[in-house]
């Protein structure tokens, strides 16, 4: 088995990737925390959060809650330098896609809703893909040193 920094088969080789990595996984760690503390005071009403969110879409909320998840799970990943990372991220926006879908439709139905829930799901949807993109560039941008100290691009 490799060791931490080592490709399996390349004995001495290790990778470096650029700068900004802890930063990166300390915002989707951070991310997902607040995510995680807004959807779940919303959904089991803490410290009346329900009363003060007004019309909150349950499906909206579920799928934010959902997300937390994944945002801290891939933080964790992108710690370990893991590149299932990118899958999480890209479920998470999925789950905020199938969130919009199913906000638009209640919104047709006539439904209560509050007006802000269009803009805060375009905004964490957009910033999700920007957490994904951020995640891909520094994967793509590794790069592996042999013993010789000689580069490659992962």
């Amino acid at each position: 088995m490799a060791e931490k920094g080592q490709l399996c088969g390349t004995m001495g080789a290790r990778i470096t990737y650029p700068r900004g990595w802890a930063v990166l996984a300390a915002l989707l760690l951070l991310f997902g925390l607040l995510t995680l503390a807004a959807s779940s005071a919303v959904l089991f009403n803490l410290g009346n959060a329900k009363a003060e969110a007004g019309h909150a879409v349950p499906l909206v909320l579920w799928m934010n809650f959902a997300a937390s998840f994944l945002y801290l799970a891939a933080g964790c990943g992108l710690i370990a330098r893991r590149r299932w990372t990118l899958v999480l991220l890209l479920l998470a926006v999925l789950l905020l896609a199938g969130a919009a879908i199913g906000f638009v439709l209640h919104v047709r139905q006539g439904l209560p809703y509050e007006p802000r829930t269009f803009g805060a799901l375009a905004i964490r949807i957009v910033v999700t893909l920007l957490l994904y993109a951020a995640a891909r560039y520094f994967f793509k941008r590794a790069v592996v040193k042999d013993r010789n100290h000689n580069q490659k691009r992962k």
